[in-house]
């Protein structure tokens, strides 16, 4: 755990007119509602699930997009083939691959969705609440740690679609509470996880080892 960079990771960057201009190159429109995943797209990472609950709530929802930022891995757990298809053809999935500058994504997107099934502690997490966004994550190490259920985020169980999709539209009902929350999103983040704070906190360590040797 290395912390977070809050002066790189801050929403002020991105004015209204950047985020505008980048939903424009995106293709979507002003009004569409953006569930957004940062990682790489295979099953471990929960991408099946993500897929097909999106799939349902968009059904409802057509003013919902799904983007998806990260590489495909074909080697290493695969996603289902009906998956990746519908990624690649569904106009409301939005896949862009590897990105190296995040951060307008996560500008642009109104909850970050992570639905992993493992994890060490996830620093995108970290990453999406500095950027003031809320978070949907399962119930595993690191990202149980992040979320505080219900105030910066929504802790659901491991694999399971239909639950993720019913968080969906959960939000999708209540979603003019998001903007309630993104100050405190990000506070979670710059009290816990600031790097600077983090880094005292490893130095501070090292130095109590030392002195009780």
């Amino acid at each position: 755990v290395n912390g977070v960079d809050l002066q790189y990771f801050d929403p002020a960057v991105f004015s209204s007119s950047d985020k505008e201009d980048f939903r424009k190159k995106l293709n979507i429109n002003q009004n569409d509602f953006i569930f957004l995943f940062v990682g790489r797209l295979v099953g471990d990472k929960g991408i099946n699930e993500l897929t097909q609950a999106f799939l349902q709530v968009n059904d409802k929802f057509p003013d919902t997009k799904l983007l998806l930022v990260g590489p495909f891995e074909e080697q290493l757990d695969p996603l289902l083939p009906a998956v990746k298809s519908e990624i690649e053809q569904n106009p409301s999935i939005v896949s862009l691959g590897f990105q190296k500058d995040v951060r307008p994504y996560f500008a642009v997107a109104d909850v970050f969705v992570f639905p992993s099934h493992r994890e060490g502690f996830p620093n995108v997490l970290l990453q999406a609440g500095a950027m003031g966004l809320y978070s949907i994550v399962t119930d595993i190490s690191g990202s149980n740690a992040i979320v505080k259920n219900g105030i910066n985020g929504q802790i659901i169980a491991v694999n399971r679609k239909d639950e993720l999709a019913l968080n969906l539209e959960n939000i999708l009902r209540k979603k003019q509470d998001l903007a309630k929350s993104k100050n405190v999103c990000r506070s979670l983040i710059k009290e816990n996880y600031d790097q600077y704070y983090v880094w005292d906190c490893i130095k501070n360590k090292y130095y109590s080892l030392v002195d009780n040797n």
